[in-house]
């Protein structure tokens, strides 16, 4: 580098390049165990689904939007 030849430093991109792998590493497993102690999300219900059209509708509705066919009275789970 003094005498103005040009070199190629493949020594420090390789040590750059360990040092990210054995962080990256590092981090994984951090957040690979702590992932086990959070709780899981709940499964989502199912959505009601339409008689007519098998579309999506709100639980509460009384009419399809997508068919506006007449629903049946929703079933109530006590």
């Amino acid at each position: 580098k003094a005498a103005g030849i040009p070199v190629i430093a493949y020594g420090s991109f390789l040590n750059t390049v360990i040092e990210f792998l054995i962080i990256a590493f590092a981090i994984f497993m951090v957040l690979k165990q702590l992932n086990r102690f959070l709780p899981k999300p709940e499964p989502a219900p199912e959505p009601r689904l339409c008689p007519f059209c098998r579309q999506p509708i709100a639980d509460d509705a009384t009419r399809c939007p997508h068919c506006t066919s007449e629903l049946p009275a929703a079933e109530t789970a006590h």
